[in-house]
């Protein structure tokens, strides 16, 4: 009955929207924050927020909203995941490096520069995707502590399920105190930073 369901589930969503790509790149060239919150003892979410330059000007923002999860079952382990990456308008994203806020409503994301999508992998089965959260606020305040600092040169590409994901990161971080909450998630983390971008890209593409 549960191979029949998730059969009929697969069928559904591939009716349910054409087969097409989705490609979004920024690339990021001014202050960001970044935090990263444990939600369970198998899942946490990062948020990293950041200044662009794609027109040379630091005019709009892009919003990374990544959440992981691992269930244990029976059968096996089942994943779910969530991203949103899209442009923002600068308002979204106030302060400097020493003390950065975000204030963003997902109903404010624009379908033509965003994706939001989320995905379930139940054991020995392929993901099941489908249109991730297009409402729910973030409401994020950052502040400087410099504690510790590091340079970041970073290559990195990942592909789950029907998304990958190209970073190409140049930037000088430090880390940050935080407060606030993401999409109803008080924060409550020691993970948070603050930095400047240099020239950095953020590349994804969907095949949903």
């Amino acid at each position: 009955m549960k191979s029949l369901l998730i059969a009929a589930l697969t069928m559904l969503l591939a009716l349910g929207a054409a087969a097409q790509t989705t490609h979004v790149k920024f690339t990021e060239d001014g202050e960001f924050g970044l935090v990263t919150q444990l939600t369970g003892p198998h899942s946490f979410f990062t948020l990293k927020v950041s200044r662009n330059s794609a027109t040379g000007s630091t005019n709009t923002v892009t919003l990374h909203y990544d959440q992981e999860a691992a269930n244990f079952t029976p059968q096996g382990l089942s994943f779910t995941s969530v991203v949103i990456v899209g442009a923002i308008p600068s308002s979204a994203f106030t302060g400097s490096i020493n003390h950065l806020v975000m204030n963003f409503d997902l109903s404010q994301l624009d379908p033509t520069t965003s994706i939001s999508i989320a995905c379930t992998t139940l054991p020995f089965q392929l993901p099941v995707c489908g249109p991730g959260p297009t409402t729910g606020l973030i409401n994020v305040e950052w502040l400087e502590n410099d504690a510790t600092s590091s340079e970041v040169a970073l290559i990195k590409s990942d592909t789950s399920g029907p998304l990958t994901t190209t970073v190409h990161q140049h930037s000088d971080d430090s880390t940050a105190t935080v407060q606030g909450s993401v999409l109803g998630v008080t924060l409550n983390t020691p993970f948070a930073n603050v930095g400047m971008n240099h020239s950095s890209t953020l590349e994804v593409t969907s095949n949903q």
